[in-house]
């Protein structure tokens, strides 16, 4: 088995912190939003529903999508619930920072009963530009370019590891959110906020050094207009179905 790609203590402790800093994410309200409205127009009543990766503090705003809503912290979850039992899951980011994402796929579609949906929603690969050119510049600073930033997952490959794990019609859509800031430091609290930094199994211990961190903040306000650096964030809408009867593999 190959070697980690992500650390798992570092997830659940950025998890942790996260919370303790702001109960209500602005990226989660707005997922949260998005499901809302996903889900108005389907016809079918959901049954039995598993929200992972919600923040607690918006737990109620979910509480009609289905006759009995559960709630768990990751998709590690799933692992209590039978096969075939649910009838919704919705996934709240995570999937884009974790090691097996193909087998943990088909896991989380084992567990949904035939007719059932999943949907969910991460970040994009096009996201964070501005923050990749200003990590770049810190690790020009010392001539060592460290693992400071995971690759992310592309629209199509995604949709085709849905399908590839037996789930039938992906559909993944992709929302551009364009923020601006006044300080590289703003945007590294609200990655903080979010659980958005750095679990790389292979990341550097310590945090940038003062040179290092001087370059990024320089070159993040060398992009600045107007007072202000934009930067761009892509999220990664999805949702598939279980196939039906003679439709499941």
């Amino acid at each position: 088995m190959a070697d980690p790609l992500f650390d798992a203590a570092a997830r659940e402790q950025r998890r942790r912190r996260a919370l303790s800093r702001t109960p209500r994410p602005f990226l989660a309200e707005r997922i949260v939003e998005d499901w809302l409205e996903r889900l108005a127009p389907v016809q079918r009543r959901f049954v039995q529903a598993l929200v992972t990766g919600c923040p607690p503090a918006l737990h109620a705003r979910l509480s009609g999508v289905a006759g009995d809503v559960r709630y768990a912290d990751t998709v590690d979850g799933l692992a209590a619930e039978e096969e075939g039992s649910l009838d919704l899951i919705l996934v709240m980011g995570e999937l884009d920072a974790r090691d097996e994402l193909p087998l943990l796929l088909r896991i989380i579609a084992s567990r949904l009963a035939p007719g059932g949906l999943l949907a969910g929603a991460i970040v994009g690969g096009q996201s964070l530009p501005a923050l990749r050119a200003a990590i770049h510049a810190a690790g020009e600073a010392e001539g060592v370019f460290a693992a400071r930033a995971h690759p992310m997952v592309e629209p199509g490959a995604f949709a085709g590891l849905l399908g590839a794990a037996g789930l039938a019609d992906p559909v993944v859509d992709i929302e551009r959110l364009r923020l601006r800031y006044r300080s590289f430091g703003k945007l590294v609290a609200d990655l903080r906020d979010h659980a958005g930094t750095n679990m790389l199994a292979a990341r550097p211990r310590a945090g940038l050094k003062r040179a290092q961190l001087a370059a990024a903040t320089a070159a993040f306000a060398a992009l600045a207009d107007k007072g202000a650096t934009e930067e761009r964030i892509e999220l990664l809408h999805y949702g598939a179905w279980s196939p039906v009867g003679n439709n499941r593999p």
